[in-house]
């Protein structure tokens, strides 16, 4: 319940705090940590993985983890557009 009666004003601004809301999680979920991004291989390593695998490993766990971020994210989106309201 909006105070005042500029509800189409304060529902608009309560959207756009959802939206950058929905944004700045979806940024964290899907960021990779600034170490692993500049991994460089230790000269003499006999690991059986290259750098770009251990990456790829990296990410699809991170993704794993923040996975239930990325569903709520999803979840906003779709309730809020059965109300009318749709996020690109």
């Amino acid at each position: 319940v909006a105070l005042g009666g500029g509800d189409s004003a304060v529902l608009s601004n309560v959207i756009d705090e959802l939206v950058r809301f929905r944004t700045k999680v979806r940024h964290y979920a899907l960021a990779l940590p600034e170490e692993a991004a500049e991994a460089v291989p230790m000269e003499g390593a006999t690991g059986a993985k290259g750098p770009k695998q251990e990456q790829k490993e990296k990410r699809r766990q991170l993704m794993q983890e923040r996975k239930p971020l990325l569903e709520a994210c999803d979840s906003l989106r779709g309730d809020l557009a059965a109300f009318g309201i749709h996020i690109k």
